[in-house]
């Protein structure tokens, strides 16, 4: 993001939007939707999780997969959040009861990572926001602080091919979305921008339990 669009972004998510994000979740997704896409992020990417793992949930929101997450693998690895939003990490900071996750201050496009970092690298329902360059920028800093074979795992809109669903998910999510981020930009370019930021894709699964409007992209650097 440029100075400007992070000053921005920090100050709606500060002021307003971190303090109704949970309970906003809930009421769009409703819990069990909600629940069943937090599960389907840690299903794709357990798999790959090993013993003394460092892992990283970017763009992390209010922690609330974060910490799903910590209490599902291994106490060995090491989780750490970061968010772009002071609001947001300090929701996310009463939920941490977990000595091995850590949630931190940070910009997605200038992590304060040594290179070859992480073994796993997360961002869930953050890419949509970003336009082409900064998505290309946060994508690149990814690639650079993600270990060689490390996997990284995005979670993000995704719009049906089939009819009916479509219409759906532009009456659901799709129409407020095309007004409000680039999520349909992202959606068309994504795997151009993903394979040119140096990444192999693995899988791209949409979510069929919730009708198919998340996708997760699995990948390996």
């Amino acid at each position: 993001m440029t100075e400007y669009q992070s000053k921005r972004y920090k100050e709606v998510y500060n002021l307003f939007i971190s303090k109704f994000y949970d309970i906003g979740l809930k009421i769009g997704l409703t819990p069990s939707g909600e629940k069943i896409l937090r599960a389907s992020v840690f299903k794709s990417l357990s798999p790959y999780i090993k013993r003394k793992d460092r892992i990283l949930d970017l763009c992390c929101g209010t922690g609330t997969l974060t910490v799903l997450i910590t209490s599902l693998i291994y106490r060995e690895c090491k989780i750490i959040g970061v968010d772009l939003s002071f609001g947001q990490i300090a929701k996310a900071q009463k939920k941490n009861k977990y000595p091995n996750l850590i949630f931190a201050l940070m910009d997605a496009n200038e992590l304060k990572f040594s290179n070859n970092y992480f073994d796993h690298v997360i961002i869930s329902a953050a890419l949509h926001e970003m336009d082409k360059n900064q998505r290309l920028n946060v994508l690149s800093e990814i690639h650079r602080i993600l270990k060689r074979g490390g996997i990284f795992l995005i979670f993000e809109h995704h719009e049906p091919s089939k009819i009916s669903l479509r219409i759906l998910y532009n009456f659901y999510l799709g129409f407020i979305e095309k007004v409000t981020s680039h999520s349909f930009e992202m959606q068309r370019n994504i795997l151009k921008e993903l394979k040119k930021s140096g990444f192999k894709i693995l899988k791209q699964i949409p979510i069929k339990k919730f009708l198919s409007f998340f996708q997760i992209i699995l990948l390996k650097k």
